[in-house]
């Protein structure tokens, strides 16, 4: 728990519980008379050691906050992280698919308040293209699907948890990736990809932080909230899913035309993303480091891929070829990038298994998101701190150049400059003439 001494009167406490709907009436009673607690507290550290409870739960309970702890049939465990858009993602449990299946099930439940949705439209907008997207996909290396739609004042994604870590983390825990275990790993986000694009759809977001590395060692790549539909009809607004006036994308891996538009990108995207993410994971640092959106954008542009220090010369040409400047000189297809990746890959080591709830029931990992009680708007959840994947800025989607002096317009600003100071010189000297006479 966060350590604060909470201790409600033990009445209150259960009158909480009860509104929390955690437990049926029945079974809380029976709880009560089987723990015999003295207080609140001790009824709840109880809970927590018998698995009744999460210490999230328990925390938020004791504190007389029953709210958003059940939505629908999911009961919120703990918080997993930041979405995009304002969202929050939280470990929940199942109820319904557990009643069928007969098993505990875990999901990962991506919540948008009301408020927030109702505050930018926008939001909402987004959020919806990933509901519909995030059903055309069902592949064993894209993060699944299962339920979407709209309960207890929040719109809610409930997507297939996936336990592991994300290359980012991986990275800046251990260092940067083996040849061959990035190859594995890579020729499954290849795979997954090739899945989306068969779906008519690009991800326009592949990097290091979207691809979790699961203890089998496979990967599965997450986070439809930028897909597109190259051929359907675009929303009327480009602050929905890019255009004039806004680039979308995580810089460090986005590719030139799709810094020029993001709604005029193929699958070629992706697949330069896949090559940055990739020379991140062999390196530890992005290909094009720049301070600044537009540094970053420039280097992208002009710069030619940093090469690989490592590793067989063939698959440092294609981790090269997949940063091509130009999408024609990236490989054909998603799924060739695959098979040409498992070449060099090496069998996975299983790291042991760590208990999901265990793992992220803790309010270190983030204070705020266990302040905050699910469907309740956090300011700032918006963005990562190191990441903004969709921003407004002057140069565009629309094609403009980078800010960069035009010749023809200074040279026009100048003859207008000399003629004002002629003008200028010339009043004076008649009303000089003027005075004489």
């Amino acid at each position: 728990m966060t350590g604060m001494a909470v201790d409600p009167p033990l009445e209150g406490f259960l009158n909480t519980v009860r509104r929390s709907r955690l437990f049926d009436p029945a079974d809380l009673d029976r709880l009560a008379a089987r723990l015999r607690p003295a207080s609140a507290r001790q009824f709840a550290d109880g809970l927590v050691r018998s698995g009744e409870l999460t210490h999230y739960q328990a925390d938020k309970l004791l504190n007389g906050r029953w709210q958003g702890l059940v939505i629908g049939p999911y009961s919120i465990l703990a918080p997993l992280g930041r979405g995009g858009m304002g969202t929050i993602v939280y470990l929940a449990h199942d109820r319904r698919m557990a009643e069928a299946l007969g098993d505990s099930v875990l999901v990962a439940l991506k919540l948008l308040p009301h408020r927030k949705a109702e505050a930018d439209p926008k939001v909402l907008a987004r959020f919806r293209r990933e509901m519909v997207f995030g059903y055309r996909v069902k592949h064993p290396n894209v993060v699944r699907t299962f339920a979407a739609g709209d309960l207890d004042s929040v719109h809610y994604l409930a997507l297939e948890y996936v336990p592991g870590k994300t290359i980012r983390q991986l990275v800046n825990e251990s260092g940067p990736l083996e040849v061959g275990d990035a190859a594995r790993i890579f020729a499954d986000v290849a795979a997954g990809l090739a899945h989306i694009h068969a779906a008519g759809l690009v991800h326009r977001d592949v990097k290091p932080a979207n691809v979790i590395v699961r203890p089998d060692g496979r990967a599965v790549l997450v986070d439809l909230g930028l897909a597109f539909a190259p051929k359907e009809p675009l929303p009327d607004d480009p602050a929905i899913a890019g255009g004039k006036g806004y680039v979308l994308g995580t810089m460090d891996y986005l590719a030139p035309e799709q810094a020029r538009d993001a709604t005029g990108v193929g699958p070629a995207a992706d697949l330069y993303g896949l090559g940055c993410a990739l020379y991140f994971a062999l390196t530890g640092a992005p290909p094009f480091p720049a301070e600044g959106t537009k540094r970053k954008i420039h280097r992208h542009r002009h710069d030619p891929p940093p090469l690989i220090p490592h590793g067989p010369p063939e698959f440092a040409q294609l981790v090269s070829a997949l940063m091509a400047k130009e999408p024609a000189g990236r490989p054909k297809s998603a799924a060739k990038v695959s098979d040409r990746l498992r070449a060099w890959a090496k069998p996975a080591r299983p790291r042991p298994g760590t208990d999901a709830v265990a793992a992220v029931d803790a309010p270190g990992l983030d204070a705020d998101l266990w302040e905050v009680t699910p469907g309740e708007e956090l300011a700032g959840a918006d963005r990562s701190p190191d990441e903004k994947p969709f921003e407004e800025l002057e140069e565009s989607a629309a094609g403009k150049r980078a800010a960069r002096p035009d010749p023809s317009a200074g040279a026009l600003v100048g003859w207008l400059l000399v003629a004002g100071l002629v003008g200028l010189m010339g009043l004076i000297l008649l009303v000089a003439v003027l005075r004489r006479l």
